[in-house]
């Protein structure tokens, strides 16, 4: 028995990227329905999507308000944020929604193809905490997998320190062996090393 086309929600603002992501995703053989902003897409949600993939920065109804009424409803579909890592606030906001997966501007259809393969291949549904399972993946303690939380859900390192009643400069140091041990730079690159393209 051969499984029917993934469904899809595609919330995007701006028309050109809108019409060329479906056309590329009905290709790989997503069925894909769009609309233009959260406020359209209201109305749809408990319609059965797999997938929602929203933009952050809309009129009306933005990503976050839209991600904090999909979490609030029960809506099962996996999360995709469409979001530029310059608005990180924005960004740490999705994450803490429950969002899936942040995909950054710019890229194309296929690399979006590809990113929602991998997340209806791992097959866990919507509830889980998908970021501590990126994390999983990672070549961390379970100490240092609880740091990296941290930072990627916005507390700067004098917020961690206060929290572990540790001082400021010893979560600096912690910090910096992860930032090394995952081969990135900072906190900006620490988005990239979870959410490839």
């Amino acid at each position: 028995m051969t499984r029917s086309p993934a469904r899809v929600l595609l919330v995007e603002d701006e028309a050109p990227a809108r019409i060329l992501l479906a056309r590329g995703l009905e290709r790989r053989g997503y069925r894909v329905t769009t609309v233009t902003d959260g406020s359209e897409a209201l109305p749809m949600l408990h319609d059965g999507w797999d997938l929602l993939v929203t933009d952050l920065c809309m009129p009306r109804l933005d990503g976050i308000g839209l991600l904090r009424i999909v979490r609030d409803s029960g809506v099962r579909a996996k999360c995709i944020v469409i979001t530029s890592f310059a608005d990180k606030e924005r960004a740490i906001q999705a994450l803490n929604l429950g969002t899936d997966y942040l995909l950054e501007k710019p890229f194309g259809a296929g690399q979006l193809a590809d990113v929602m393969d991998r997340l209806l291949a791992s097959g866990s549904g919507r509830g889980g905490n998908a970021l501590e399972q990126r994390l999983e993946g990672l070549p961390l303690t379970q100490r240092e997998r609880s740091l990296v939380m941290s930072v990627l859900h916005g507390q700067s390192n004098r917020q961690i320190a206060i929290a572990l009643d540790q001082n400021e400069q010893s979560v600096k140091n912690a910090l910096t062996a992860i930032y090394s041990k995952l081969g990135v730079k900072g906190r900006s690159e620490l988005f990239h090393a979870l959410f490839p393209l």
